[in-house]
């Protein structure tokens, strides 16, 4: 039996592990982020297709802010659109409030990464 338009036929007997791929880019590789607009109050800027995931905290994030009256997300169509994050502030500049809060994304999750790192190295397997 030959390989189906859904892959090779399943084997018979223990199932075994493929190498994981990489999720995302590779590290140390700087994401493609594009700035399309930018006016004194508005920020527009898109994401690379497969960080769309990425959005959906930074935009909670956002929208917590003080100055932000506007931060939302649309993902477009998956072929022909990069995910875009839209960022609307009053009193200060949208490039100010996004930078503050992705460096306090960045503090959460490495907090995160440190505190599952402690916690796992007692973990016996």
């Amino acid at each position: 039996m030959g390989v189906g338009a859904l892959g090779p036929p399943a084997r018979s007997g223990a199932a075994t592990l493929k190498k994981r791929p990489t999720v995302g880019r590779p590290p140390g590789r700087p994401m493609d982020l594009r700035v399309v607009e930018k006016e004194h109050d508005l920020l527009r800027v898109e994401f690379p297709r497969g960080e769309e995931t990425l959005l959906i905290p930074l935009v909670e994030a956002l929208q917590k802010e003080e100055k932000v009256v506007e931060a939302r997300y649309y993902l477009g169509h998956p072929y022909l659109e990069r995910p875009t994050l839209l960022l609307k502030t009053k009193g200060e500049k949208p490039q100010q409030v996004l930078k503050r809060v992705l460096k306090d994304l960045t503090d959460l999750y490495a907090d995160l990464l440190t505190d599952f790192e402690k916690k796992a190295d007692k973990v016996k397997a």
